[in-house]
């Protein structure tokens, strides 16, 4: 047993309060080191060892070094002074036990860990609704035209190359005319890129965090877009860019102006005064000069982003935020946030942006709900459209990945395969709309919250920024009309599914020489088993069920048994199966 491997610390890392009557517990140890981890607990007040009990810990995700071992308890009451050890048995036979003081081959006598108590904040809690929900990204000047009367700027051709200069003239009014193309789609929660008045065609650099931008509309056009969503059962979240303002947000030019006379010259990071671009003397997002960060750790910043995060949720009954960078905002400012802001609407989505390992964000559930999946994305992008990785490297980024996480919010986590940041995913994929298609697939049936950007679902391609940011297809004739059936078919699926959207994840088929990859769904007596053929020739699959099972994409009934012994499942080359198996009742 390679007890340098095996982890457990009595932290919210390992031990989390699901409710305050429920305990996730977890344990790590080296990649298939450990046969079986049981929990042995109790109450420190009931006598031991004749009121303990066990409880086994399941092997969640593996990875190439490490296995994840997790259990949730219940309890009767509040989760207090529960004391408690491991009983570990390796793969080769050998038993030991893990507590407080470490390793011994008897049970402790003493030494244990300890829960002391599961008060309400503590409880990791994230919005039911978000859980598994379809999200839609929009882009808003490069999504729809509603008011076709405006002339603000020298508005381009809708199907104009974008650029970081031009406007094509997209607004909230067309994007309320298009929900129920949306609803029709499946979509349940809309996020849109920045709507305040902002400098720049992507309105990242804020002027005024409390008016819509001309360009977009009125708070009243804002206020319809959400009351029509909500009848037709979806969701909107706003941008909110908070680590960073515009140089013409009244603050900074205040500052501007008087230098260090300025009631608002600690709201920033200046190195000196008078403030200057060449050379930079404050610190900005991206060192972009016209961006000057925020030191959203002072008092009156942060009271001034919650000010606005409750203004917009009032005045227009959003239904939370998807906040720009905010793995670069003071984490101080987020805890303070998150604890007023939930007391007032704990229904309310707090998803953010970060690039890579989202822990710091969500793993403790004291800042954000949920986070951008970068790295889904990254592994996407290497598995499907590249094609550079075996089935087995792939499950090992995915592995890692959800490893990260606590299970809770795994289920939420903002799935995308693109964004305004990135290179659309057909783009990735050279046009080739097979690969595409299998990477949707993925998305849609894997744990998380599956993100679609605007036009990724008709087959938009554009390279990065700004290419990425094209006006939206939306004459039929120069749609991919077959891959937009393709994602209304799996967020169909979805919907339909409890399993797909909140059930437990393990891989069932890992094989490199076969190029196969498949992976169970399962929730309440229901296992999806989604089986991926990525090379190109015809593959068969036994996945050990038999029973009543049906072949979700073709909607034909499947028999899995052949005589006494289980039948395989055909995948064809470059293609999915998703096969949808049911517990047999025992009538006995």
């Amino acid at each position: 047993m390679n007890l340098a491997a095996i982890d457990h610390q009595p932290t919210r890392a390992f031990v989390l309060p699901l409710a305050r009557t429920r305990l996730s517990f977890r344990l790590l140890a080296a990649r298939g080191d450990l046969r079986e981890c049981l929990l042995i607990y109790w109450k420190r007040n009931d006598p031991y060892p004749a009121s303990r009990r066990e409880a086994a810990l399941a092997l969640r995700y593996r990875s190439a070094q490490r296995d994840d071992f997790r259990a949730a308890v219940s309890f009767v009451e509040t989760a207090h002074y529960i004391r408690y050890f491991f009983k570990l048995r390796g793969a080769d036979g050998q038993e030991m036990y893990l507590s407080e003081y470490g390793f011994t081959v008897q049970p402790p006598a003493d030494g244990f860990f300890e829960f002391l108590y599961a008060n309400d904040r503590d409880v990791l809690q994230t919005p039911d609704w978000a859980k598994g929900v379809v999200y839609y990204q929009i882009f808003p000047d490069r999504y729809a035209v509603g008011n076709p009367k405006k002339a603000l700027h020298a508005y381009e051709p809708w199907e104009s190359v974008p650029t970081a200069q031009n406007f094509l003239g997209g607004d909230l009014a067309g994007i309320r005319a298009r929900l129920p193309y949306l609803a029709d789609l499946g979509i349940g929660c809309l996020y849109l890129t920045p709507i305040f008045r902002a400098d720049y065609n992507h309105k990242y650099a804020t002027i005024d965090y409390y008016s819509i931008d001309p360009d977009f509309g009125t708070e009243e056009d804002l206020r319809a877009l959400v009351q029509g969503a909500h009848a037709l059962g979806m969701r909107v979240l706003l941008d909110g860019v908070f680590n960073h303002t515009g140089v013409h947000f009244p603050p900074f030019e205040d500052v501007l102006r008087k230098g260090e006379a300025s009631e608002y010259k600690d709201w920033f990071y200046a190195s000196g005064f008078p403030l200057t671009m060449q050379p930079l003397n404050y610190a900005c997002v991206g060192d972009y000069a016209y961006m000057p960060k925020l030191r959203t750790g002072h008092p009156q910043v942060r009271d001034m982003i919650l000010d606005v995060m409750l203004h917009w949720i009032r005045r227009a009954g959003i239904d939370g935020w998807r906040l720009d960078v905010a793995d670069e905002v003071d984490g101080c400012t987020w805890h303070f946030i998150r604890m007023r802001l939930k007391d007032a609407y704990p229904d309310a989505l707090l998803l953010g942006e970060t690039w890579g390992d989202a822990a710091r964000l969500v793993a403790d559930g004291t800042q954000m709900d949920s986070a951008m999946n970068y790295l889904f994305r990254s592994a996407m992008v290497d598995g499907f459209a590249k094609r550079r990785l075996t089935v087995s490297q792939l499950d090992e980024r995915l592995q890692r990945m959800l490893m990260k996480y606590p299970d809770a919010i795994n289920l939420g986590m903002y799935n995308c395969l693109g964004s305004h940041d990135t290179p659309r995913f057909l783009t990735e994929a050279d046009g080739d709309v097979q690969r595409v298609k299998l990477a949707v697939a993925f998305q849609m049936l894997f744990p998380g919250s599956p993100a679609i950007y605007y036009g990724d679902e008709v087959g938009m391609a554009g390279y990065n920024d700004p290419d990425c940011r094209a006006g939206m297809i939306w004459r039929q004739q120069d749609q991919n009309l077959q891959l937009l059936a393709w994602h209304r078919q799996l967020i169909a699926l979805r919907q339909k599914s409890a399993a797909l959207r909140l059930g437990d994840f393990r891989t069932c088929v890992c094989d490199d020489a076969r190029m196969l990859y498949g992976f169970n769904r399962t929730l309440a007596g229901e296992t999806v088993t989604a089986l991926f053929n990525c090379g190109s020739q015809m593959q068969s699959v036994d996945i050990g069920s038999s029973g009543r099972a049906v072949d979700l994409l073709a909607g034909n009934t499947l028999d899995l048994t052949d005589g006494r012994q289980t039948a395989p499942v055909p995948v064809p080359p470059y293609s999915v199966k998703i096969i949808q198996i049911w517990e047999e009742e025992d009538n006995a």
